[in-house]
């Protein structure tokens, strides 16, 4: 229903995701949903019509939806409500007035029941005019996908970068970063965003949020989970479905390179990069093809756009300090190599190009002892022992 450009039936304004059996089946939107359910006439059929608690552990219903937006929106739609209700087991009188006669014995009611992780309970304090003490909302990737569109919106385009796991003190990459978004065409218009769906992947480390930019287009945030914290990671230009078809694409782009069909290559990135915008790994397929194509400056180029997308490429990183090596640009793949080992300081071929860095600086102590120990850990890595052999140890 994402993919349906129609228009809740109620409002006319919002993108409609739902059908709605209390409006003859017709098609609303989740914030005209929600203005429904939360009187709880709803019938049950409908997979979106709050439950009201049977169990009694907790005095609120539960609102099945889509993204951590809507059902905060929901229980405090909710909450308004039930604040002015008279209730039984307050003897008859609304939860507000009862606050106002004995707030503690309410908290005490209250603190019997269980409430969901992201139930909006500072919400429900000030509803009940009950002092507490201000809480900071958790991060959820909603709200960091939603900041990053504010920024979007905002044209703060610098801001970007610090949404994103990129943390490599590089001023190209932050610069090149920044352009790439800033080239990004649907960004550059958009003016208003409203998420219509968010959820966890499988995996409980990546997450997406689905958003509708100006009214009109889908366009999706994936992040992945970063300690404590979210970070975006790539934008989509459609749906969701977008992000099960990359791997077929990228081996697709892998299988024409293997077979050295820049064509079919060509095709593949050109009907891409539209719907990829900020695909790291899509920069480092068209380096690859730069490469086939005997074109070493575009080659560095995507290689270090690759980068700027992604600071932690291992990949991308490791091919373009091979291309300054060859090149003799020492300074930066020394720079570059040792980057790679703070992420993998294991690798014998990061390891024994460093060495190789600092032969070609005249180094030749520390490159010697660096083959050394490569040799002492791994006895059979060839190019180490070849490399000694050449300087005569």
């Amino acid at each position: 229903m994402l993919l349906s450009k129609e228009r809740c039936s109620v409002c006319r304004s919002e993108r409609a995701v739902r059908k709605c059996s209390r409006k003859n089946g017709k098609m609303i939107g989740w914030n005209c949903c929600n203005d429904l359910r939360v009187d709880l006439r709803c019938p049950e059929p409908c997979p979106y019509a709050a439950a009201p608690d049977k169990e009694h552990i907790s005095p609120f219903p539960a609102f099945r939806a889509d993204s951590n937006t809507e059902f905060t929106k929901a229980a405090r739609k909710y909450v308004d409500i039930w604040c002015h209700q008279s209730l039984p087991e307050l003897e008859g009188i609304s939860p507000a007035e009862f606050a106002r006669q004995d707030s503690a014995a309410l908290l005490a009611w209250l603190g019997k029941f269980r409430y969901p992780a992201n139930f909006p309970v500072a919400y429900l304090m000030g509803r009940l005019g009950i002092p507490h003490e201000e809480q900071i909302e958790p991060e959820t990737p909603e709200t960091v996908a939603l900041a990053f569109m504010e920024a979007v919106i905002a044209a703060d385009w610098d801001k970007l970068r610090s949404f994103t796991g990129n943390d490599l003190d590089w001023p190209e990459l932050a610069k090149r970063y920044s352009e790439i978004l800033t080239s990004i065409r649907e960004l550059q218009k958009t003016r208003d965003c409203a998420i219509l769906h968010a959820g966890l992947a499988e995996d409980g480390v990546s997450a997406i949020v689905v958003f509708e930019l100006n009214r009109k287009r889908i366009w999706t945030v994936l992040l992945s989970s970063a300690g404590d914290s979210w970070k975006v990671r790539q934008n989509l230009n459609g749906s969701p479905n977008l992000y099960y078809e990359q791997n077929k694409l990228f081996h697709k782009l892998a299988d024409a390179l293997a077979k050295a069909d820049e064509q079919a290559c060509w095709q593949a990135l050109q009907t891409s990069f539209p719907l990829y915008p900020d695909c790291a790994d899509l920069y480092y397929y068209r380096a690859l093809y730069w490469q086939l194509s005997k074109q070493p400056l575009k080659t560095k180029d995507d290689l270090l756009n690759a980068l700027a997308l992604d600071n932690h490429y291992f990949a991308a990183g490791f091919t373009l300090a091979t291309f300054y090596l060859n090149d003799r640009e020492l300074q930066p793949a020394l720079k570059l190599l040792k980057i790679l080992t703070q992420d993998r300081p294991d690798d014998l071929n990061v390891r024994n190009n460093i060495a190789a860095c600092e032969a070609g600086l005249d180094n030749i102590t520390e490159a010697v002892k660096i083959w050394r120990e490569i040799l002492n850990t791994a006895p059979n890595y060839e190019p180490a022992r070849k490399n000694l052999e050449r300087f005569g140890h």
